[in-house]
């Protein structure tokens, strides 16, 4: 069951799915949930946007599947474009981790509650050594007294450190609702890689984005591959990737290509939609550029 992930009957009927349905029937229905399959598997729950190697893996053809990624709102992509996942998914994924997380407390209490039963079975031996114990502390007392003013720091170290997750927690709570144990190791784990302002940072722009924690995750992510260590790094970057889009926008416009017909829904014919003179641009690079100016979202 550890590959388990929620499917709600009626998802043939929603808002989304219809239209797949509509233009690719079964096959793309199918397409789709293999590819929450695919997403249940990867760390995150999100999927490189290599859309050949995906339809190498399902047997599917390349076209279908990338306009069932891109086309009918079923994905949400990463800032740098390279990657994409499902927020909906995401959400369920959250609210069956916290039912697991409410299930494994109810062990470690039920488990306690058994070892202070055990425990009181051999208290009484126990405390005809607690003299002997005592006698040993007091004469070795002496000597750990020195390190008394290291341990005094650390603990002052710690406390800080501990109030700054806090408020980290805190904010998740009052911002993306109750955290799942889970979701707790992965802000864990930001917090002692990127820091507590950086990771602060990515979870105010994940808020004022209308984006979920994982948006937050996914801007550290593109931040430490660009070299952001700092606010002021963070800052930078935002301004040059604005900057890029609007000259990639303002600086480059040009007509469609003559004599060549490319379709809307390829990076290419997106980038020339913008304005954008693709010419001798090489695929990656169109690639890169789209993401960029958030055109893989349109």
């Amino acid at each position: 069951m550890n590959n388990y992930f929620p499917h709600d009957s009626n998802s043939r009927n929603s808002d989304k799915l219809l239209p797949v349905r509509m233009k690719y029937g079964a096959e793309g229905y199918g397409i789709y949930f293999m590819i929450l399959e695919r997403l249940r598997e990867e760390k995150n729950y999100m999927s490189v946007k290599d859309y050949n190697m995906l339809a190498f893996d399902l047997r599917v053809d390349t076209s279908k599947l990338k306009a069932i990624v891109e086309d009918f709102g079923l994905f949400a992509f990463t800032e740098d474009g390279e990657c994409f996942y499902s927020e909906g998914f995401n959400k369920r994924m959250e609210i069956m981790e916290e039912k697991s997380r409410k299930k494994s407390e109810a062990g470690k209490k039920g488990a306690a509650k058994r070892w202070q039963k055990n425990s009181s079975a051999i208290a009484e031996p126990l405390a005809k050594d607690s003299e002997a114990n005592a006698v040993a502390k007091e004469k070795n007392s002496n000597k750990t007294k020195p390190n008394k003013t290291k341990e005094k720091e650390n603990k002052i170290n710690s406390r800080s450190s501990n109030s700054n997750l806090s408020q980290l927690i805190d904010f998740y709570e009052n911002n993306f609702g109750k955290m799942p144990p889970l979701v707790l190791d992965d802000l864990n784990y930001a917090y002692n890689d990127y820091g507590y302002e950086l990771t602060l940072e990515a979870m105010k722009r994940a808020v004022r984005q209308q984006k979920n924690f994982r948006t937050a995750l996914n801007i550290l992510d593109y931040w430490s591959r660009n070299g952001v260590k700092t606010l002021a790094d963070a800052e930078a970057e935002s301004k040059a990737f604005n900057q890029r889009k609007k000259q990639a926008v303002t600086e480059n416009k040009v007509s469609p290509k003559a004599g060549r017909n490319v379709p809307e829904w390829t990076d290419e014919g997106r980038l020339i939609k913008a304005g954008v003179d693709t010419t001798g641009m090489t695929q990656n690079e169109m690639y890169k550029l789209a993401g960029e100016m958030g055109l893989h979202d349109a």
